[in-house]
Protein backbone atom coordinates (compact mmCIF):
# COMPACT_ATOMS: atom_id res chain seq x y z
CA UNK A 1 0.00 0.00 0.00
CA UNK A 2 1.26 3.56 -0.95
CA UNK A 3 2.62 5.83 2.27
CA UNK A 4 0.24 8.62 0.60
CA UNK A 5 -3.01 7.70 1.94
CA UNK A 6 -6.06 10.51 1.89
CA UNK A 7 -6.75 11.73 4.98
CA UNK A 8 -10.02 9.96 5.39
CA UNK A 9 -8.39 7.24 5.77
CA UNK A 10 -5.89 8.18 8.37
CA UNK A 11 -7.54 7.25 12.01
CA UNK A 12 -7.80 8.79 14.98
CA UNK A 13 -7.78 6.21 17.81
CA UNK A 14 -9.93 8.05 20.78
CA UNK A 15 -11.34 10.99 18.76
CA UNK A 16 -15.08 10.68 19.07
CA UNK A 17 -17.59 11.58 15.81
CA UNK A 18 -19.20 14.94 16.93
CA UNK A 19 -22.79 13.10 18.60
CA UNK A 20 -25.50 14.35 20.51
CA UNK A 21 -24.46 15.12 24.65
CA UNK A 22 -26.15 12.43 26.88
CA UNK A 23 -29.31 13.48 28.00
CA UNK A 24 -28.47 12.55 31.66
CA UNK A 25 -25.19 13.92 32.19
CA UNK A 26 -24.96 17.42 30.01
CA UNK A 27 -21.15 18.20 29.23
CA UNK A 28 -20.45 21.58 31.26
CA UNK A 29 -20.74 25.04 30.09
CA UNK A 30 -17.28 25.61 27.88
CA UNK A 31 -15.00 27.69 29.50
CA UNK A 32 -12.26 29.73 28.00
CA UNK A 33 -8.44 28.17 27.62
CA UNK A 34 -5.58 30.11 29.26
CA UNK A 35 -3.07 30.01 26.68
CA UNK A 36 0.36 31.37 28.28
CA UNK A 37 3.73 32.79 26.43
CA UNK A 38 4.98 29.11 25.84
CA UNK A 39 1.91 28.36 23.63
CA UNK A 40 0.37 26.16 26.40
CA UNK A 41 -3.64 26.22 27.24
CA UNK A 42 -5.01 24.33 30.38
CA UNK A 43 -8.48 23.73 30.97
CA UNK A 44 -10.16 24.93 34.32
CA UNK A 45 -10.11 23.51 37.32
CA UNK A 46 -11.57 19.93 38.36
CA UNK A 47 -12.57 18.30 41.29
CA UNK A 48 -10.60 14.57 41.57
CA UNK A 49 -12.64 12.94 43.71
CA UNK A 50 -15.77 14.10 41.45
CA UNK A 51 -14.07 11.46 38.59
CA UNK A 52 -13.22 9.13 40.87
CA UNK A 53 -16.81 8.82 42.08
CA UNK A 54 -17.94 9.05 38.58
CA UNK A 55 -16.13 5.79 36.75
CA UNK A 56 -17.48 3.25 38.71
CA UNK A 57 -16.41 -0.17 38.06
CA UNK A 58 -19.71 -0.65 35.78
CA UNK A 59 -19.04 2.49 33.62
CA UNK A 60 -15.55 1.40 33.18
CA UNK A 61 -16.36 -2.02 31.71
CA UNK A 62 -18.67 -0.12 29.46
CA UNK A 63 -16.61 2.75 28.28
CA UNK A 64 -14.60 1.60 25.43
CA UNK A 65 -12.59 3.64 22.97
CA UNK A 66 -14.22 6.20 20.77
CA UNK A 67 -16.02 5.38 17.39
CA UNK A 68 -13.70 5.44 14.62
CA UNK A 69 -14.09 8.51 11.78
CA UNK A 70 -16.25 7.02 8.58
CA UNK A 71 -13.47 6.07 5.78
CA UNK A 72 -14.13 5.61 2.09
CA UNK A 73 -13.17 1.96 2.03
CA UNK A 74 -16.17 -0.39 3.21
CA UNK A 75 -16.17 -2.62 5.95
CA UNK A 76 -13.87 -5.44 6.04
CA UNK A 77 -15.14 -8.44 7.96
CA UNK A 78 -13.50 -9.82 11.44
CA UNK A 79 -12.26 -13.08 9.72
CA UNK A 80 -10.66 -10.89 6.92
CA UNK A 81 -8.73 -8.31 8.93
CA UNK A 82 -5.18 -8.80 8.41
CA UNK A 83 -3.65 -5.21 8.80
CA UNK A 84 0.20 -5.93 9.02
CA UNK A 85 1.67 -7.89 6.75
CA UNK A 86 3.02 -11.30 8.81
CA UNK A 87 6.26 -10.63 7.86
CA UNK A 88 6.09 -7.78 9.45
CA UNK A 89 4.65 -8.68 13.15
CA UNK A 90 7.68 -8.14 15.38
CA UNK A 91 5.78 -8.95 18.69
CA UNK A 92 6.60 -12.54 19.72
CA UNK A 93 3.31 -14.02 19.65
CA UNK A 94 1.70 -10.99 17.90
CA UNK A 95 -1.95 -10.96 15.92
CA UNK A 96 -2.96 -10.07 12.76
CA UNK A 97 -2.68 -6.23 13.98
CA UNK A 98 0.99 -6.59 15.80
CA UNK A 99 -0.17 -6.82 19.07
CA UNK A 100 -0.11 -9.76 21.89
CA UNK A 101 -1.22 -9.47 25.62
CA UNK A 102 1.09 -8.06 28.14
CA UNK A 103 2.08 -10.94 30.74
CA UNK A 104 -0.52 -10.63 33.85
CA UNK A 105 -0.40 -9.21 36.56
CA UNK A 106 0.64 -5.77 34.90
CA UNK A 107 1.78 -4.55 38.57
CA UNK A 108 4.81 -7.43 38.35
CA UNK A 109 6.27 -4.97 35.63
CA UNK A 110 7.66 -1.59 35.52
CA UNK A 111 6.14 -0.79 32.10
CA UNK A 112 2.42 -2.59 32.40
CA UNK A 113 2.42 -0.61 35.71
CA UNK A 114 3.58 2.75 34.57
CA UNK A 115 0.93 2.60 31.74
CA UNK A 116 -2.83 2.68 32.11
CA UNK A 117 -6.50 2.97 30.90
CA UNK A 118 -7.30 6.87 31.21
CA UNK A 119 -11.37 7.21 31.17
CA UNK A 120 -13.08 10.60 30.60
CA UNK A 121 -16.54 12.19 29.13
CA UNK A 122 -15.61 13.60 26.26
CA UNK A 123 -16.59 17.18 24.80
CA UNK A 124 -20.09 15.47 23.54
CA UNK A 125 -20.90 13.71 27.01
CA UNK A 126 -20.03 10.29 25.98
CA UNK A 127 -18.01 7.91 28.33
CA UNK A 128 -14.72 7.22 26.44
CA UNK A 129 -11.40 5.73 27.05
CA UNK A 130 -7.52 6.41 25.72
CA UNK A 131 -4.29 5.08 27.14
CA UNK A 132 -1.79 6.95 28.92
CA UNK A 133 1.40 6.93 31.59
CA UNK A 134 3.33 8.14 34.36
CA UNK A 135 6.13 10.38 33.07
CA UNK A 136 8.69 11.95 35.19
CA UNK A 137 7.77 15.45 36.57
CA UNK A 138 9.52 17.43 40.01
CA UNK A 139 5.76 17.12 41.20
CA UNK A 140 5.02 13.71 40.46
CA UNK A 141 1.91 13.53 39.57
CA UNK A 142 2.20 13.78 35.79
CA UNK A 143 0.20 11.86 33.45
CA UNK A 144 1.01 12.04 29.03
CA UNK A 145 -1.62 11.29 26.57
CA UNK A 146 -2.62 12.41 23.46
CA UNK A 147 -4.13 15.92 23.10
CA UNK A 148 -7.33 14.35 21.49
CA UNK A 149 -7.69 12.57 24.76
CA UNK A 150 -8.51 15.54 26.67
CA UNK A 151 -9.89 17.94 23.71
CA UNK A 152 -12.28 17.86 21.10
CA UNK A 153 -14.96 19.64 19.04
CA UNK A 154 -18.30 18.40 20.00
CA UNK A 155 -21.50 18.64 17.44
CA UNK A 156 -22.36 21.08 16.24
CA UNK A 157 -19.71 23.36 17.02
CA UNK A 158 -16.63 24.83 15.59
CA UNK A 159 -14.64 25.14 18.18
CA UNK A 160 -13.10 23.10 20.52
CA UNK A 161 -13.78 21.97 24.60
CA UNK A 162 -12.14 20.46 27.47
CA UNK A 163 -13.42 16.55 27.72
CA UNK A 164 -14.54 16.04 32.10
CA UNK A 165 -14.48 13.67 34.86
CA UNK A 166 -10.93 12.27 33.98
CA UNK A 167 -9.51 9.02 35.63
CA UNK A 168 -6.57 7.18 35.90
CA UNK A 169 -6.13 3.73 36.71
CA UNK A 170 -2.52 1.97 36.74
CA UNK A 171 -2.18 -1.30 35.24
CA UNK A 172 -5.74 -1.91 35.65
CA UNK A 173 -6.94 -5.41 34.24
CA UNK A 174 -10.80 -5.29 33.50
CA UNK A 175 -10.91 -8.84 33.59
CA UNK A 176 -9.72 -9.15 37.31
CA UNK A 177 -12.42 -10.17 39.54
CA UNK A 178 -11.86 -8.14 42.59
CA UNK A 179 -11.75 -4.23 42.97
CA UNK A 180 -8.13 -5.00 44.30
CA UNK A 181 -6.91 -6.95 41.25
CA UNK A 182 -8.59 -4.57 38.60
CA UNK A 183 -7.40 -1.60 40.08
CA UNK A 184 -4.13 -2.34 42.12
CA UNK A 185 -3.24 0.78 42.62
CA UNK A 186 -6.45 2.71 42.81
CA UNK A 187 -7.79 5.36 40.76
CA UNK A 188 -6.26 8.88 40.22
CA UNK A 189 -8.72 11.31 39.39
CA UNK A 190 -7.43 14.86 37.41
CA UNK A 191 -7.43 18.38 38.57
CA UNK A 192 -6.15 20.25 35.59
CA UNK A 193 -5.34 19.05 31.77
CA UNK A 194 -3.05 21.06 29.58
CA UNK A 195 -2.08 20.99 25.59
CA UNK A 196 -0.30 22.66 23.09
CA UNK A 197 -1.90 25.67 22.37
CA UNK A 198 -1.69 25.02 18.60
CA UNK A 199 -3.82 21.92 18.89
CA UNK A 200 -7.36 23.14 18.20
CA UNK A 201 -9.21 19.69 17.40
CA UNK A 202 -10.89 20.14 14.57
CA UNK A 203 -10.51 17.28 11.88
CA UNK A 204 -8.83 17.51 8.70
CA UNK A 205 -5.08 17.17 10.09
CA UNK A 206 -4.90 18.53 13.47
CA UNK A 207 -5.31 15.59 15.16
CA UNK A 208 -2.28 14.48 13.68
CA UNK A 209 0.13 17.25 13.86
CA UNK A 210 3.08 17.99 16.37
CA UNK A 211 0.63 19.04 18.74
CA UNK A 212 -1.44 16.15 19.78
CA UNK A 213 0.17 15.45 22.85
CA UNK A 214 -1.20 16.39 26.74
CA UNK A 215 -0.28 15.73 29.99
CA UNK A 216 -2.87 15.55 33.17
CA UNK A 217 -2.00 16.35 36.85
CA UNK A 218 -3.61 14.19 39.20
CA UNK A 219 -4.74 14.11 42.85
CA UNK A 220 -2.74 12.41 45.78
CA UNK A 221 -3.81 9.88 47.81
CA UNK A 222 -2.82 10.06 51.45
CA UNK A 223 -0.67 12.42 50.81
CA UNK A 224 1.40 9.67 48.59
CA UNK A 225 2.04 10.55 44.56
CA UNK A 226 1.43 8.57 41.81
CA UNK A 227 4.62 8.21 40.75
CA UNK A 228 5.52 7.37 44.02
CA UNK A 229 3.12 5.02 43.72
CA UNK A 230 4.18 3.29 40.21
CA UNK A 231 7.19 4.86 39.02
CA UNK A 232 7.61 6.85 35.69
CA UNK A 233 8.64 6.57 32.58
CA UNK A 234 11.76 9.30 31.24
CA UNK A 235 10.35 12.20 28.58
CA UNK A 236 13.05 11.92 25.61
CA UNK A 237 13.30 15.18 24.08
CA UNK A 238 13.59 14.76 19.91
CA UNK A 239 12.27 15.32 16.57
CA UNK A 240 11.63 11.82 15.17
CA UNK A 241 13.87 8.76 15.89
CA UNK A 242 14.81 5.49 14.31
CA UNK A 243 14.58 2.74 17.42
CA UNK A 244 13.11 -0.21 17.94
CA UNK A 245 10.19 0.81 20.22
CA UNK A 246 7.61 -1.24 22.73
CA UNK A 247 3.71 0.52 22.96
CA UNK A 248 1.63 -0.80 25.35
CA UNK A 249 -2.27 0.15 25.70
CA UNK A 250 -5.98 -0.66 25.89
CA UNK A 251 -7.50 -0.92 22.48
CA UNK A 252 -11.27 -0.72 23.03
CA UNK A 253 -13.71 -2.21 20.25
CA UNK A 254 -16.88 -3.32 22.39
CA UNK A 255 -17.55 -7.32 22.18
CA UNK A 256 -13.80 -7.84 20.47
CA UNK A 257 -11.25 -9.44 22.66
CA UNK A 258 -9.10 -9.28 23.09
CA UNK A 259 -9.57 -5.92 21.63
CA UNK A 260 -12.14 -4.73 23.97
CA UNK A 261 -10.52 -2.15 26.64
CA UNK A 262 -10.15 -5.36 29.36
CA UNK A 263 -6.84 -6.26 28.41
CA UNK A 264 -3.30 -4.98 28.30
CA UNK A 265 -1.73 -5.27 24.60
CA UNK A 266 1.98 -4.64 23.84
CA UNK A 267 3.47 -4.25 20.08
CA UNK A 268 6.93 -4.08 19.03
CA UNK A 269 8.41 -1.63 16.05
CA UNK A 270 10.78 -0.23 13.83
CA UNK A 271 9.83 3.10 13.91
CA UNK A 272 11.24 5.76 11.36
CA UNK A 273 10.79 9.56 10.93
CA UNK A 274 7.58 10.54 9.56
CA UNK A 275 5.72 13.10 7.30
CA UNK A 276 3.04 15.38 8.38
CA UNK A 277 -0.65 16.47 6.96
CA UNK A 278 0.29 18.65 3.92
CA UNK A 279 -2.87 19.61 1.71
CA UNK A 280 -4.90 16.75 2.91
CA UNK A 281 -2.79 13.78 2.28
CA UNK A 282 -0.15 12.42 4.36
CA UNK A 283 3.10 12.50 2.89
CA UNK A 284 6.37 10.77 4.36
CA UNK A 285 9.91 10.52 3.01
CA UNK A 286 9.19 8.29 -0.39
CA UNK A 287 5.92 10.84 -1.05
CA UNK A 288 5.64 13.04 -3.62
CA UNK A 289 6.35 16.44 -2.02
CA UNK A 290 8.83 17.10 0.24
CA UNK A 291 8.74 16.57 3.93
CA UNK A 292 10.08 18.70 6.91
CA UNK A 293 11.43 17.15 10.16
CA UNK A 294 8.31 17.52 11.91
CA UNK A 295 8.42 15.14 15.11
CA UNK A 296 6.32 12.72 14.06
CA UNK A 297 7.54 9.32 13.79
CA UNK A 298 5.87 5.88 12.43
CA UNK A 299 6.20 2.31 12.32
CA UNK A 300 4.83 -0.37 9.87
CA UNK A 301 4.71 -2.95 12.58
CA UNK A 302 1.64 -2.19 14.79
CA UNK A 303 -1.78 -1.33 13.51
CA UNK A 304 -3.57 1.64 15.37
CA UNK A 305 -6.53 0.84 17.46
CA UNK A 306 -8.98 3.38 19.10
CA UNK A 307 -8.61 3.42 22.55
CA UNK A 308 -4.43 3.10 22.44
CA UNK A 309 -4.49 6.91 21.13
CA UNK A 310 -1.90 8.27 23.84
CA UNK A 311 -0.12 4.94 24.90
CA UNK A 312 3.86 5.44 25.07
CA UNK A 313 6.40 4.61 22.66
CA UNK A 314 9.49 3.13 24.72
CA UNK A 315 12.63 2.44 23.48
CA UNK A 316 12.85 -1.19 23.14
CA UNK A 317 14.15 -2.12 26.71
CA UNK A 318 14.59 0.99 28.42
CA UNK A 319 11.83 3.51 29.94
CA UNK A 320 13.13 6.40 27.53
CA UNK A 321 9.52 7.31 26.63
CA UNK A 322 10.10 8.73 22.91
CA UNK A 323 6.54 9.61 22.16
CA UNK A 324 2.39 8.84 22.25
CA UNK A 325 0.44 7.10 20.35
CA UNK A 326 -1.44 9.36 18.07
CA UNK A 327 -2.99 8.52 14.72
CA UNK A 328 -2.53 5.36 11.75
CA UNK A 329 -4.79 3.26 9.57
CA UNK A 330 -8.19 2.20 9.72
CA UNK A 331 -8.53 -1.57 11.69
CA UNK A 332 -9.34 -3.94 8.46
CA UNK A 333 -7.27 -2.00 6.23
CA UNK A 334 -3.83 -3.84 4.80
CA UNK A 335 -0.50 -2.65 5.28
CA UNK A 336 -1.54 -1.31 9.01
CA UNK A 337 0.81 1.38 10.26
CA UNK A 338 0.87 4.03 13.27
CA UNK A 339 2.24 7.03 14.27
CA UNK A 340 3.22 8.68 17.05
CA UNK A 341 4.46 12.22 17.89
CA UNK A 342 7.88 12.61 18.96
CA UNK A 343 8.31 14.58 22.42
CA UNK A 344 9.99 17.48 21.56
CA UNK A 345 10.20 21.43 22.79
CA UNK A 346 7.40 22.45 20.20
CA UNK A 347 5.25 20.68 21.54
CA UNK A 348 5.35 18.44 24.80
CA UNK A 349 7.67 21.54 26.43
CA UNK A 350 5.87 24.02 25.76
CA UNK A 351 3.25 21.94 28.37
CA UNK A 352 5.62 20.43 30.70
CA UNK A 353 6.65 24.26 31.33
CA UNK A 354 3.83 25.17 32.51
CA UNK A 355 2.11 21.75 34.00
CA UNK A 356 5.63 21.47 36.18
CA UNK A 357 6.86 24.93 37.02
CA UNK A 358 9.20 23.30 39.33
CA UNK A 359 11.12 20.22 36.75
CA UNK A 360 14.09 20.82 35.21
CA UNK A 361 14.54 19.75 31.79
CA UNK A 362 16.85 19.66 29.14
CA UNK A 363 19.57 21.45 31.26
CA UNK A 364 22.38 20.75 29.05
CA UNK A 365 25.62 21.64 29.62
CA UNK A 366 29.67 20.76 28.45
CA UNK A 367 33.31 20.91 29.37
CA UNK A 368 36.27 20.48 27.53
CA UNK A 369 39.99 20.06 28.24
CA UNK A 370 42.68 19.27 26.94
CA UNK A 371 46.68 18.20 27.41
CA UNK A 372 48.53 19.93 29.97
CA UNK A 373 52.19 19.06 28.53
CA UNK A 374 52.83 21.39 25.24
CA UNK A 375 52.14 20.20 21.63
CA UNK A 376 55.17 20.08 19.06
CA UNK A 377 54.66 21.60 15.61
CA UNK A 378 53.67 19.04 13.54
CA UNK A 379 51.96 16.76 16.69
CA UNK A 380 48.46 16.22 17.18
CA UNK A 381 46.13 17.07 20.55
CA UNK A 382 44.13 14.86 22.40
CA UNK A 383 41.04 16.86 23.65
CA UNK A 384 38.05 15.91 25.46
CA UNK A 385 34.80 17.28 25.74
CA UNK A 386 31.66 15.81 28.10
CA UNK A 387 28.06 16.62 27.35
CA UNK A 388 25.80 15.90 30.72
CA UNK A 389 22.17 16.35 31.15
CA UNK A 390 20.70 17.42 34.50
CA UNK A 391 17.02 17.31 35.11
CA UNK A 392 13.64 15.19 34.24
CA UNK A 393 14.81 14.24 30.68
CA UNK A 394 16.71 11.98 27.89
CA UNK A 395 17.93 13.92 24.95
CA UNK A 396 18.17 12.32 21.70
CA UNK A 397 20.45 13.57 18.35
CA UNK A 398 22.01 15.98 20.85
CA UNK A 399 24.26 18.99 18.73
CA UNK A 400 28.19 19.50 19.53
CA UNK A 401 30.01 21.28 17.11
CA UNK A 402 34.30 22.39 17.57
CA UNK A 403 35.61 25.49 16.59
CA UNK A 404 39.16 25.27 15.27
CA UNK A 405 41.37 28.18 15.09
CA UNK A 406 43.61 28.33 11.85
CA UNK A 407 46.71 26.10 11.62
CA UNK A 408 44.33 23.55 13.47
CA UNK A 409 42.74 20.41 12.18
CA UNK A 410 40.26 17.83 12.82
CA UNK A 411 41.61 14.33 12.36
CA UNK A 412 39.02 11.95 14.35
CA UNK A 413 36.47 11.95 16.75
CA UNK A 414 35.17 9.24 18.79
CA UNK A 415 31.76 9.18 21.04
CA UNK A 416 29.81 10.92 18.21
CA UNK A 417 28.79 10.89 14.74
CA UNK A 418 30.86 14.11 12.95
CA UNK A 419 31.24 16.03 9.93
CA UNK A 420 33.81 18.62 9.49
CA UNK A 421 33.61 21.70 6.94
CA UNK A 422 36.46 24.15 7.49
CA UNK A 423 37.43 24.61 10.63
CA UNK A 424 34.59 23.38 12.25
CA UNK A 425 33.51 19.65 12.93
CA UNK A 426 29.36 19.40 13.53
CA UNK A 427 28.86 16.18 15.33
CA UNK A 428 25.69 14.35 16.95
CA UNK A 429 25.53 12.47 19.58
CA UNK A 430 23.08 9.64 19.59
CA UNK A 431 21.57 9.83 22.85
CA UNK A 432 22.40 11.67 26.51
CA UNK A 433 20.31 10.71 29.55
CA UNK A 434 20.39 12.42 32.91
CA UNK A 435 23.92 11.12 35.28
CA UNK A 436 24.94 9.34 32.76
CA UNK A 437 27.75 11.91 30.77
CA UNK A 438 29.02 11.62 27.52
CA UNK A 439 32.68 11.66 26.47
CA UNK A 440 33.78 12.98 23.06
CA UNK A 441 37.37 12.20 21.59
CA UNK A 442 38.71 14.42 19.54
CA UNK A 443 41.80 14.15 17.76
CA UNK A 444 43.92 17.57 16.90
CA UNK A 445 46.43 18.09 13.73
CA UNK A 446 48.43 20.87 15.36
CA UNK A 447 50.43 22.73 12.58
CA UNK A 448 53.67 24.74 12.51
CA UNK A 449 51.92 27.32 11.84
CA UNK A 450 48.72 27.28 14.33
CA UNK A 451 50.73 29.83 16.68
CA UNK A 452 50.81 30.16 20.54
CA UNK A 453 48.44 28.65 22.79
CA UNK A 454 45.48 28.43 19.71
CA UNK A 455 42.01 28.08 21.04
CA UNK A 456 39.57 25.64 20.75
CA UNK A 457 35.62 26.07 21.50
CA UNK A 458 33.37 22.91 21.92
CA UNK A 459 29.57 23.72 22.52
CA UNK A 460 26.37 21.75 22.74
CA UNK A 461 23.16 23.14 21.43
CA UNK A 462 19.77 22.90 23.78
CA UNK A 463 16.24 24.05 23.29
CA UNK A 464 14.53 27.19 25.11
CA UNK A 465 13.91 24.33 28.27
CA UNK A 466 16.92 24.81 29.03
CA UNK A 467 17.06 26.99 32.12
CA UNK A 468 20.66 28.56 31.43
CA UNK A 469 22.82 28.54 28.64
CA UNK A 470 25.97 29.72 29.93
CA UNK A 471 27.22 26.41 30.70
CA UNK A 472 26.38 25.35 26.86
CA UNK A 473 30.13 26.18 25.64
CA UNK A 474 33.69 25.60 27.00
CA UNK A 475 36.69 26.94 25.85
CA UNK A 476 40.06 25.88 25.97
CA UNK A 477 44.12 26.64 25.01
CA UNK A 478 46.28 23.83 23.59
CA UNK A 479 50.03 24.62 25.31
CA UNK A 480 52.25 24.57 22.28
CA UNK A 481 55.59 23.78 21.78
CA UNK A 482 58.14 26.54 20.12
CA UNK A 483 59.29 25.07 16.56
CA UNK A 484 62.45 23.48 16.73
CA UNK A 485 65.04 26.25 16.29
CA UNK A 486 63.12 29.31 16.65
CA UNK A 487 64.69 31.68 19.64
Amino acid sequence: MSKTLITTLITLAGTALPMPAAAAEPPPPATPATVSSWGAASSPLMHPGQAVRYWTASKQAKASGADLPKTLRKPVPASARRNVPSGKRLTPGGDGNGYARVRRPYSGSAASRITGRLFYVNASGKDDACTASVVRSAAKVLVVTAAHCVFGVPMGSSAGRWHSNFAFVPAYDGRARTVRQREPYGRWGARRAWKPAGYTGLSGGDWNSIYDVALLEVGKKNDRTLQDAVGAFTPMLNQGLRHTIATSGYPGVSGRRPYDGRDQLWCLGKATPAGGIIDGALYTASGSAPVPEDGRIETYNCHLFRGHSGGPWLIKGTRDLVGVLSAGTEDGEDGGFSVANALNAESYGAIVKKADPGGVYDALSISAAGPKTPVKPGGTALVTATVALRGLTSAARVPVTFTLPKGTSLSSVEGASCKQAGQQASCTIATVRPGAPVRLSARVQVSRDAGASPRITAHVGSTGLDPSQTDNTSTISLPTAPASGSL
